[in-house]
This record gives C-alpha cells, structure tokens and sequence, in this order.
C-alpha cells in the first residue's frame, strides 16, 4: 500500500510538482477545459497518448527517489506496479477536491484562489479547511472551470439569475 498524506505527503508534494513542470502534458491528462483554452487564446489540447503513460511518468518523478528505500527498490523493480497507486491518487485528490468545494457552497463555483481570499468569511473558511486538505489551492487553480473535475462549477454558472429569469417567465406568460 502506497500512502500519500501524513508523513507521506511528500509525495503528492512530488506529484503536483511534476503536474507544474509538466503544463502541456498535466492539461492533457486532466482533459483540457474548452472554456480554458478559450479564455487562454489556443486551442483545446488533446492526448493521443493514454493516460497510463502520463501516470508512468508521474510515478517515475514521484518514486523512483522515494524517502523510503523499500519503495525504491520496489519501484525498479515493477514501475508498472505504480501506476495504478498513482491514478488512485487522482481519484482521491478529485474527490476531495470536490468535497472541500461541496463546503464552499455556490458561493465559491468558479471562483479563482485570489477573488475568494477577498471575502472575509470565505478566506477564513478556506483556511480552516487547508489544513486538513492544503493541495486544494493548486488543483483549484487547475480544476475550477473543468466540469470534469469540479462538479459544483459545473452546475452553478456565478452569472446566472434563476430568479429573475423565473419572474420574468412567469410575468409573459400571465399577459393575456
């Protein structure tokens, strides 16, 4: 068992570092946002390659100098035996991510780090939360407008008004 947090947390350290070096391929690997690369002037970025190959190539950065001996020789061994720990992590890091923003409410759908960080109650919050859970600015930074990764982003739109588009719906349609 590969563990990621606690006194392990160095690893998912190592992880997100290589998602930061790694820009093009980790935009692959979290299936490119066509709102992003919009707001960004390119095109969307897809991946011929699977995603076990990207995995490989975070487990190469993330274990093969591991803080635990055991867990480098194991990796020399069997790389392809980290694989799988590896796109489990992402897993979990999206499920947590999702339950932190669950927290948030709609107030923080779509939001960046810095525009929540404004809103006093929000910052303090997020605060109290980072502690249990302190990659989520880095993967926010990343995920917010992926409906593939950010659930809440991807039912709340922050300029919609379902309230005056209801009134107004149902004041046309009293008109005779």
């Amino acid at each position: 068992t590969i563990h990621w947090e606690g006194i392990r947390s160095a690893r998912t350290e190592h992880l997100l570092a290589w998602c930061k070096e790694n820009e093009d391929t980790r935009i692959k690997l979290f299936s490119d946002s066509a709102k992003d690369a919009k707001e960004q002037g390119r095109k969307k970025k897809q991946s011929g390659t699977s995603r076990d190959t990207f995995y490989s190539q975070v487990a190469q950065a993330v274990f093969s100098n591991d803080e635990d001996p055991e867990v480098q020789r194991l990796f020399k061994e069997d790389p392809k035996a980290f694989i799988k720990p590896v796109s489990t992590r992402f897993g979990v890091l999206k499920k947590k991510y999702n339950e932190f923003n669950k927290e948030l409410k709609q107030s923080g759908a779509g939001k960046t780090y810095a525009e929540l960080q404004e809103d006093p109650t929000m910052k303090s919050l997020i605060d109290t939360k980072l502690e249990k859970f302190p990659w989520w600015p880095e993967l926010h930074g990343w995920w917010r407008t992926n409906p593939a990764f950010n659930y809440a982003f991807s039912t709340v739109d922050t300029g919609q008004d379902f309230a005056s588009a209801a009134l107004e719906h149902f004041a046309i349609s009293k008109q005779p």
